[in-house]
């Protein structure tokens, strides 16, 4: 069966000017925000809150009512019931003094404003820390993104824009941007998702011979849309802006990618195959069959490798942090090594989860996509697939809302993409493809869909040295301790620029200045646990996935075991200062501070998480009561669609995922191939 796709659209990614919601006018983003995001009361509480939360420095300068309208002009771009979130949060901070002060915290002195921030930033309370956390992430990152903050600390701005090339493969791709009527396709295969599962799937049956549509709902951001610069990465590649946060215990950014590439475009590159416990607990647990297991995934995985062109990261670009952990991990008799990434001409330039700029990391967008698009696949981007069309209890194709402006051809509606097709793959990811398999009344059959939430919980450890370490250079994850992973425990390097090093210090006031002015020798570390928690995502407000996670005492205390491990290797090291951030332990400097550490009962909302890795909602198994899809990748109760993503991963891998999810869509397209032809 052929595939017809013409069109006559420019190409994505030449110019991020050239369509309506990637806006690099600051101006007209300001513009916006005044005349409906924010009142010029809440513009003024803002001001406050942000005057207070980072005062001025040695060298520094304070924020105030420039960061103010800063935060108005990103507010403009974010999903509305973010910013009406967001503003719940910021009245209840102005109110919250009414009752002891008897007047709003905007009216208070500066000095009593900073002194109650300090108290309520240290308070054993998982709501208020998250609350304030959650006002002053944008606030911070919007502060210090300025390229004074970074002369004053004397580290790199960003990177000039590169040019990009145009190869052929770029002819098989449609703007759904620029569409401004109604489509319809036919093809074999329609994969939703061009991330690390949908990508590969795409690729494989291209490359068998089978029409292949490959739907995602991001733009094309070429290596010319890449800086370095976090905010700017967080508009343009990541889904809600990187505002995406679990409810529970305690509050958890959960970041996943909104691009072609997914989250494989914003990750750090690691790659590690699952280990056979895990696959044993699958085949032992699950009744996974023998596949499912290090020997029968090894083929998978190799081809993987070949293509990401996995290899141990550069010596050369590990950066002042890896001789640091080598002399405190070698001190306390720890494994340690570089870690296995997919960027072999990395150049370190230590700006991965901002789009690589140098196209050195072999993520989907760079790697998958173009291979897939070379053996006649089709991309279509800005494709927002509604519902998948089920008829007989067979997947036919589904329905999709191109992204472009209303145009009047269609009744002053966006165009709509009607996808017919033998069979349909969902690869939107752990977050979304629950949602839309349960708005297509997918899986009735399984009480399991959106649940079976894992997460692999992250967090960091920082440390203050008398040797610049100038984390801004090198690969900021390039090194590991791996000691510790068959228990649970994962170390990997998490080296950050000024502005997200800015968020990850939950202080406020002047000790939080003086941190920022020490930046340059900062060191940071971080760590994952392969957790038991388990959590759920449904349709939120927005269409945005609404998550609910509470961690239990056996993975909190395995959280608490990292940050002790984590904190005596910088000690052994010969740190000045070392920082858990844990509220009641924020330096742990002396031998006897990490025994209390060690003792203490941590709470949830005691310490910053956040996680990178969710998997599980549409779980494998067989019973199709407690599982989703089966060993097959197809739905139990559907024929023809297929999972291929990390929701189908049915417990956390305790390593990163992408490696695994790659390894599973191939074995997937195989199967696939083989009932397209029987």
């Amino acid at each position: 069966m052929t595939m017809q796709l013409e069109t006559n659209q420019t190409v994505p990614g030449e110019s991020e000017r050239s369509h309506p919601l990637v806006d690099t006018d600051s101006t007209k983003r300001a513009r916006r925000a005044q005349e409906g995001t924010l009142t010029e009361r809440e513009t003024r509480i803002v001001a406050a809150i942000a005057e207070a939360a980072m005062p001025p420095g040695e060298i520094l300068p304070g924020a105030g009512a420039p960061t103010a309208m800063a935060l108005a002009a990103w507010l403009a771009d974010v999903p509305t019931h973010i910013a009406g979130g967001f503003r719940a949060m910021l009245w209840s901070v102005e109110l919250a003094t009414m009752a002891t002060r008897l007047r709003p915290f905007s009216a208070l002195p500066l000095e009593q404003r900073m002194n109650l921030l300090s108290t309520w930033e240290q308070r054993r309370s998982p709501a208020l820390r998250t609350a304030l956390r959650a006002l002053l992430i944008p606030l911070k990152l919007l502060h210090y993104e300025r390229a004074e903050m970074f002369r004053h600390v004397g580290c790199r701005i960003e990177l000039p824009s590169i040019r990009d090339e145009h190869p052929r493969w770029l002819s098989q791709v449609m703007n759904g941007r620029e569409v401004d009527e109604d489509l319809d396709i036919e093809c074999d295969v329609v994969v939703v998702g061009s991330g690390a599962g949908g990508a590969p799937v795409a690729h494989e049956l291209a490359a068998k011979g089978h029409a292949v549509l490959l739907l995602e709902e991001g733009d094309f951001h070429r290596r010319s849309a890449f800086n370095a610069r976090a905010a700017r990465a967080h508009r343009l590649l990541y889904r809600d802006q990187g505002m995406t946060v679990s409810i529970g215990n305690l509050g958890i950014p959960i970041f996943s990618g909104k691009a072609v590439g997914g989250s494989t475009a914003i990750n750090s590159g690691t790659c590690y195959r699952a280990s056979e416990p895990t696959f044993a607990s699958w085949r032992e647990e699950l009744g996974l069959p023998e596949e499912f297991s290090s020997k029968g995934m090894a083929p998978y995985y190799e081809r993987v490798e070949r293509m990401l062109q996995v290899a141990p990261a550069n010596p050369l670009h590990l950066g002042a942090i890896a001789p640091i952990i080598q002399r405190g991990a070698d001190h306390l008799g720890l494994h340690h090594a570089p870690l296995l990434r997919n960027a072999p001409d990395c150049d370190g330039q230590g700006v991965c989860c901002f789009g690589c700029p140098t196209g050195a990391k072999r993520s989907t967008d760079v790697s998958y996509v173009p291979a897939a698009l070379l053996k006649g696949a089709q991309l279509v981007t800005a494709a927002h697939v509604d519902h998948i069309d089920i008829i007989g209890g067979r997947a036919r194709g589904v329905t999709a809302t191109l992204l472009g402006p209303h145009p009047h051809s269609t009744g002053g509606r966006r165009p709509r993409l009607t996808v017919r097709s033998r069979a349909v793959v969902v690869a939107c990811g752990t977050l979304l493809s629950p949602l839309l398999l349960q708005r297509s009344g997918a899986c009735r059959s399984s009480k399991m869909l959106g649940k079976n939430l894992s997460i692999h919980p992250a967090s960091k450890v920082m440390a203050m040295f008398d040797e610049r370490i100038e984390q801004w250079t090198g690969i900021p994850q390039g090194y590991t301790i791996d000691h510790f992973a068959e228990a649970g425990l994962m170390f990997e390097g998490s080296s950050v620029p000024l502005d997200i090093a800015a968020i990850g210090i939950p202080w406020t006031g002047k000790r939080f200045t003086e941190m920022m002015e020490r930046y340059p020798y900062l060191a940071t570390f971080g760590f994952m646990i392969k957790d038991t928690s388990r959590g759920e995502v449904r349709a939120g407000l927005g269409g945005s996935p609404f998550i609910r996670y509470n961690m239990n005492r056996r993975d909190l205390e395995l959280m608490q075991r990292g940050f002790t491990i984590l904190s005596e290797v910088f000690q052994a090291a010969g740190a000045r200062r070392v920082l858990p951030l844990i509220a009641g332990h924020d330096e742990v400097n002396t031998p006897e501070a990490l025994a209390q550490l060690r003792s203490a009962r941590i709470r949830p909302g005691d310490f910053e998480v956040t996680a990178y890795h969710p998997l599980g909602t549409c779980s494998m198994g067989l019973d199709p009561a407690t599982s989703c899809i089966g060993p097959d990748h197809q739905t139990h109760d559907v024929s023809n669609l297929y999972v291929c993503d990390g929701s189908a991963v049915p417990t956390s891998l305790g390593v990163n995922p992408q490696l695994t999810i790659m390894a599973m869509a191939i074995r997937a397209a195989e199967i696939i191939d083989t009932r397209l032809d029987g």
